[in-house]
């Protein structure tokens, strides 16, 4: 392959040609190609489920974490004898969410896992600036 620069819009683009074809080759293409490649590779197959497993437990363990907090948390203010207010009642939706973590990402919606962990932990710390 061989490298020609042109001339785009003002700017000096560079450009790889076919040697056989003489077709523009844009860059990076060589790198798509050979992760493409890699995909029927068996090794590679299994690197890519072991991260996603781990990325799965990673987040229940997270998301459970949450729960565990809010939960002690909305423990500690019934059993203090205060009165149960918007902050508990906060730290319960928290809870909820927290959960729904957790199986969302026992379901491999690792995505939207992660939105429920922060919605959870978001929730949770403006339930205790709440009094």
């Amino acid at each position: 392959m061989t490298t020609h620069g042109r001339e785009l819009g003002g700017e000096q683009v560079e450009t790889q040609l076919r040697a056989d074809e003489g077709d523009p080759v844009p860059p990076g293409v060589d790198e798509f190609r050979s992760s493409f490649q890699r995909q029927a590779d068996p090794a590679f197959a299994r690197q890519r489920s072991q991260q996603a497993r781990s990325a799965r437990g990673g987040l229940m363990a997270a998301g459970a974490l949450v729960a565990l907090v809010c939960l002690f948390v909305i423990v500690g203010r019934l059993n203090s004898g205060t009165q149960a207010g918007v902050g508990t009642a906060l730290y319960a939706v928290s809870l909820a969410s927290a959960g729904l973590s957790v199986e969302l990402a026992r379901r491999a919606r690792t995505r939207l896992a992660m939105m429920a962990i922060i919605l959870a932990a978001a929730g949770a710390s403006l339930a205790g600036a709440m009094p």
